[in-house]
């Protein structure tokens, strides 16, 4: 892809994230920050809804990095957990994206709203692959996949097994759903637990309309989409590389085992049992 149409690309593109830091000396936080420049070196907006007790502290460092990071305390009245501060920044990435184009009235379907967790920053070097099928009017959610070489070296061993396992699983349910999007090529093998995706941002309000507080934020909105309302969807396969300091604090530790089952748990629940199922009288789908 050539300097211009990447550039190009990043005036239609708003990145999300949500931050929690206890302090800044947590190493999500430098890697957080890593995210903020490397967003600024790329000229892509990025919006962060921020929960630390010390958000004015945080707010700055970010907001130092450059002028293309916009950070948001969380407003925990209106916007629950995990989920609302996703929801948040999806509300702060419309009004951005509204703002900044002249054609207010359609600014949103020539533009990509895309999530990751701050800890991702080398999502941001294929974030053009990433946005490209959408803004080309191929598809309407982009969910990012794993080299799965470089998926199996630089994550945790065990969260290369278990969120493995997890993407398994729930292939193999959305396979029997009869929604169209789900049996096309791009989308038999969905990352689900990578976390990061793209969509158009018309489509932002199944998002701002989902009321769930964790994990299933991020996912349920985009296979109701499918399910449901038509939507497209396929994988784009980036070599991502997870950061090696996150590797290295969280391999072969318990705590971050039990915290791995605890979203496989969650996930198979809401995602797996109650989205992805099949219900026998079908009327779930009517």
């Amino acid at each position: 892809m050539s300097a211009e149409d990447r550039e190009e690309i990043s005036q239609k593109i708003v990145v999300v994230t949500t931050t929690y830091y206890p302090d800044i000396l947590d190493i999500r936080f430098n890697l957080a920050i890593d995210l903020c420049k490397l967003a600024n070196k790329n000229n892509i907006h990025l919006i962060i809804v921020d929960d630390s007790p010390n958000h004015n502290q945080v707010a700055t460092k970010f907001l130092q990095t450059g002028g293309y990071i916009h950070v948001y305390q969380q407003d925990k009245e209106k916007f629950v957990g995990k989920g609302g501060a996703l929801r948040q920044s999806i509300a702060m990435a419309v009004t951005l994206l509204r703002d900044n184009n002249n054609d207010r009235g359609d600014a949103l379907n020539k533009a990509v709203i895309c999530f990751t967790e701050p800890e991702k920053v080398d999502l941001l070097n294929h974030i053009h692959l990433i946005a490209k099928p959408i803004l080309d009017g191929e598809t309407d959610v982009v969910i990012p996949k794993r080299n799965d070489e470089l998926f199996k070296q630089t994550y945790p061993i065990e969260q290369y097994h278990s969120e493995s396992f997890g993407n398994y699983h729930f292939n193999l349910l959305a396979k029997k759903l009869p929604a169209k999007g789900f049996q096309s090529e791009g989308a038999k093998n969905i990352d689900w637990l990578f976390g990061p995706f793209a969509l158009k941002a018309s489509l932002s309000r199944s998002w701002l309309t989902y009321i769930g507080t964790s994990w299933d934020a991020q996912i349920i909105p985009y296979v109701r989409g499918v399910r449901d309302n038509n939507w497209r969807i396929t994988s784009v396969t980036v070599d991502f590389k997870h950061p090696k300091a996150m590797k290295e604090q969280e391999e072969g530790s318990s705590a971050f085992t039990k915290k791995r089952l605890m979203q496989l748990n969650l996930l198979f629940d809401l995602l797996g049992d109650k989205e992805l199922t099949i219900d026998t009288d079908m009327s779930r789908l009517k």
